[in-house]
């Protein structure tokens, strides 16, 4: 009897139907061989023994919590599939563990859930960055490649910044206890944000960033952090509590610079541009309602009557100075009637026209008085005084002169 002739297709997807069928879910152990992440976010890599190997899948929907690396020993839980463009049968792997540090994510997943618990993972507790921080603070080993990287980042972005850095143990025995020292010491330097961070590492590696007492001293700082601790894949304890988690330690020195030396120029610029329009608009807008109080009718009303004003004045002043010259020559002519009459008054005056007046001791001689009772008499004249005698003959007296004239 003939054997039914099928495809190719068919007998891989038979082969398929009976793997699933015996063997289903499985949960096998071996060495990572050729672990290779591609940028889609899958993984693909070869899980093998002493004696044989077996190709494996693990899609970037399914979640690790470590870095796999070639020579790592894991433990793997998945379905036994075939990829049929190869016709070769591999693992669809669902999740994945390192061997050996079973209690280690134990303690793990279980301060998360604690921490979690409390509240300090919350959104309430995350501090925002500053947009300008001029001085920033890093805690990190002084040999690794993370130091470089956020140093190099800084100066490069923004290197007007200071930068307080700290070198600090973040691996093995002590490791946990020198962070928070370095937390503690940076918090009192002016830094206003701190990065705490390493390289990528196994979990071991990283363990210091799981600890409880960095935790603590991370949610109670008064400075915004960021925990740039392992890779993208990387999830430490320290992420979760810190305000904000970078992928790598490039990616939190390019967190604390969000605005670089050419954005902070063009800032600048841009500031110096809106604030010289802003000028000129307001010189514009003064200008124009300046002009339009002069051109309105109250400001011409207001200067009409300042040059009415400015008439009156002047009439008044022409007014006044008319009326004190008139008043002046008034009281100049009323001054000289007044001397001509009294000069007119003068006892004296006759005198200047040639006449003569007569005294008699200390008495003046009325023009009617008789000489005849005196015996001498003092003639007044302008210019000088004679003294003369009188004699007494029949008929009216005579003046004779004193001996002295």
């Amino acid at each position: 009897m003939d054997t039914q002739i099928i495809t190719v297709s068919d007998l891989t997807q038979s082969i398929s139907m009976l793997l699933k069928e015996a063997i289903g879910s499985v949960k096998i152990q071996g060495e990572i061989s050729n672990f290779k992440a591609h940028s889609s976010g899958h993984r693909y890599f070869t899980l093998k023994d002493s004696n044989s190997q077996v190709s494996c899948t693990m899609w970037r929907s399914r979640t690790l919590n470590f870095k796999p690396t070639d020579g790592m020993e894991v433990i793997l839980s998945g379905r036994v599939t075939v990829y049929p463009p190869r016709g070769t049968y591999q693992i669809d792997c669902v999740s994945m563990k390192p061997v050996g540090q079973g209690d280690l994510f134990m303690a793990y997943e279980a301060l998360k859930k604690k921490l979690s618990d409390d509240g300090w993972f919350g959104t309430e507790y995350k501090r925002p960055l500053p947009r300008f921080a001029m001085n920033i603070g890093v805690s990190t080993s002084p040999t690794g490649a993370a130091v470089k990287d956020i140093f190099s980042t800084v100066k490069r972005r923004f290197p007007a910044c200071n930068i307080y850095f700290r070198p600090t143990l973040v691996q093995g025995e002590g490791a946990a206890p020198d962070i928070v020292k370095a937390i503690k010491e940076l918090s009192k330097t002016p830094a206003e944000v701190l990065i705490i961070g390493r390289g990528g590492g196994s979990l071991e590696d990283m363990w210091c960033f799981n600890t409880e007492e960095v935790a603590e001293v991370i949610h109670d700082c008064d400075i915004p952090i960021i925990s740039a601790v392992g890779h993208e894949t990387d999830f430490t304890i320290a992420d979760f509590v810190a305000d904000y988690r970078a992928a790598t330690p490039t990616a939190a020195a390019e967190l604390v610079t969000p605005v670089t030396k050419d954005n902070f120029i063009q800032i600048l610029t841009d500031s110096q541009s809106q604030m010289k329009r802003t000028a000129e608009d307001m010189i514009n807008n003064s200008r124009s309602d300046i002009d339009g109080i002069i051109s309105s009718y109250a400001f011409r009303s207001v200067e009409d009557r300042v040059k009415t004003l400015i008439r009156q004045t002047d009439d008044y002043e022409i007014s006044m100075t008319r009326a004190m010259k008139n008043k002046t020559a008034r009281v100049a002519g009323e001054l000289k009637s007044l001397e001509a009459q009294c000069r007119s008054l003068y006892p004296l005056a006759p005198i200047r026209k040639g006449f003569a007046l007569l005294e008699s001791e200390g008495k003046i001689v009325g023009a009617n008085e008789s000489l005849g009772n005196l015996l001498k008499v003092n003639i007044l004249r302008e210019s000088e005084t004679v003294e003369v005698g009188i004699e007494k003959i029949s008929g009216p007296a005579k003046l004779l002169r004193s001996d002295s004239e």
